[in-house]
């Protein structure tokens, strides 16, 4: 899903379930009306966890789809994580993280 291909590696090991579940909602919402360079953000009040979702490029794939490249940033406590990626709109209109 959204939140699993968003918050990989080093990142996703630190955020519970719920984090997982803004993040990706916060995410989806992004790619789908943000305009490049607005940033929309999520906070879990439970585990004091935070993060944004930055679309940084939007583009027509050779398949007709529409894709949006991304910077998301994560705060664990004190500690800063930034990740990079693209999402592609599917056919059901839900967004899919590409590896």
């Amino acid at each position: 899903g959204l939140a699993g291909g968003l918050l990989g590696g080093a990142i996703g090991h630190h955020l519970d379930d719920k984090d997982k579940q803004l993040a990706a909602a916060t995410a989806a919402r992004a790619f789908e009306s943000n305009p490049t360079g607005q940033s929309s953000a999520w906070k879990n009040p439970d585990s004091g966890h935070s993060g944004t979702v930055t679309p940084t490029k939007t583009y027509q794939a050779a398949g007709g789809q529409y894709c949006r490249e991304y910077r998301q940033e994560v705060m664990i406590g004190n500690d800063k994580q930034q990740a990079y990626g693209t999402a592609c709109r599917q056919p059901d209109g839900s967004w899919k993280i590409q590896s």
